[in-house]
């Protein structure tokens, strides 16, 4: 689904990273940078993704279908990424592999120094409880759960140890850091289409994750609250020092990357 439209919109303002790093050549960088500083090498040293050649193939009745082709990509700790592309060109894909949700055909796909490709079924639930946090378009709440129990349901698997007084007060806290203190015990349906996005991310940050997965956050969303959804991811990536990436099909998303990504016919190249 696509973001809202963009035409009257103005071009955001360019914002700054919590501690810029060293891009790789062609990237679209917003912010201005002086000569590199040993800050950027260090964090250009330390890639939370490094992918080498990395392919992607589905059988679909008689035929095979390519969803990735030798996909050689690096992305620092820290940055801000978008991706954009055609429909059915490699994004969803390409966040399942980032995502630990798939493995691929061919290559590797390491996060950290654990390869995604080598781990099975509990270690890759294990990594996504504790590294990844993941935002989607629908919002993916549970209806019959309040705000503040679905927060509650990022403390699973590995990280269901947690005692219920932590559990509650960290997913209180963070309800409480996305703006809806007053509206723990909110259903879903009591809540506007920004308020449940919120509560995504709240839910998203509550385990503290090295990484941010975001598909299409603000494509349910109105012009005024797709900012308003923006700032909220920017301002918990500059804080927390996160890995941000981001699959939009809006143009004014994507140009509030540090970096951006174009994927097509399985194949990425820098913007």
């Amino acid at each position: 689904m696509a973001g809202p439209a963009t035409g009257t919109t103005p071009v955001p303002e360019p914002i700054t990273a919590p501690d810029p790093s060293t891009r790789p050549e062609g990237a679209t960088v917003t912010n201005t940078e002086t000569a590199p500083s040993a800050a950027d090498a260090s964090r250009a040293s330390r890639p939370i993704y490094a992918l080498k050649n990395v392919s992607k193939t589905y059988k679909q009745k008689n035929r095979t279908v390519t969803a990735l082709t030798n996909v050689d990509l690096t992305i620092p700790q820290g940055q801000l990424v978008a991706i954009q592309g055609p429909t059915g060109g490699g994004k969803s894909t390409l966040l399942q592999m980032l995502g630990a949700l798939d493995r691929p055909s061919a290559g590797s796909v390491l996060l950290g120094e654990q390869d995604v490709a080598k781990l099975g079924d509990r270690a890759l639930t294990d990594l996504r409880a504790t590294e990844i946090g993941f935002v989607f378009q629908s919002f993916n709440l549970i209806p019959t759960l309040t705000a503040l129990e679905n927060v509650e349901t990022a403390f699973a698997g590995s990280l269901a140890n947690r005692s219920r007084t932590e559990i509650r007060d960290r997913a209180t806290a963070a309800l409480r850091e996305v703006g809806l203190g007053e509206r723990l015990d909110h259903l879903p349906a009591e809540l506007s289409g920004g308020q449940q996005q919120r509560v995504a991310i709240a839910r998203a940050l509550v385990k503290n994750p090295s990484v941010l997965l975001a598909d299409e956050p603000t494509g349910a969303l109105d012009e005024a609250t797709r900012d308003e959804i923006m700032g909220l991811i920017e301002k918990q990536w500059k804080e927390r020092g996160l890995t941000v990436v981001i699959v939009t099909h809006d143009s004014w998303v994507a140009r509030r990357a540090e970096r951006r990504l174009h994927i097509k016919q399985g194949q990425v190249r820098e913007v």
